[in-house]
């Protein structure tokens, strides 16, 4: 039976995902750049202010509070130029119960400023006395136990 091409057969779809479970299983999956190794260790400032949606102001006075501060990695993967934070630093971080303060403080202030900027001085006045409070107990006792 020459000169006919054998057609492919209609399970041939289904087998190529089996293959790939067992290529996976004995060669490994292949890693992206930047999630494995030394590199993967650290975070660039801007990618940690958007993971935690916070200010830079207020990142740079939550690093103050908890004694954070930046790392020089061994390879920089996004250019030297750019600051470097440890990942289990932001990890301690994001559980902070100062960040939640933060965000109600931002929440409340712009409640103020709406009140202020419709001339209701009365309503402003009332609502800052509301005014959400910091407290740093928990941070003097983490520091002098």
């Amino acid at each position: 039976v020459e000169g006919k091409i054998k057609r492919k057969s209609i399970k041939s779809a289904v087998t190529s995902l089996s293959n790939e479970k067992k290529r996976i299983s004995r060669m490994g999956k292949k890693n992206k750049k930047g999630k494995m190794g030394p590199s993967a260790d650290y975070f660039t400032r801007s990618a940690i202010l958007r993971k935690l949606q916070i200010t830079l102001k207020d990142f740079r006075r939550l690093c103050i509070l908890k004694g954070i501060y930046p790392r020089v990695p061994e390879k920089a993967l996004k250019g030297s130029d750019k600051i470097y934070y440890d990942v289990k630093d932001i990890a301690y971080l994001s559980h902070e119960p100062l960040l939640k303060k933060f965000r109600e403080f931002k929440s409340f202030m712009k409640k103020i400023r709406k009140e202020a900027g419709r001339n209701q001085f009365t309503e402003a006045k009332r609502k800052n006395e509301l005014k959400p409070v910091i407290n740093l107990n928990h941070l003097v006792k983490e520091r002098y136990p």
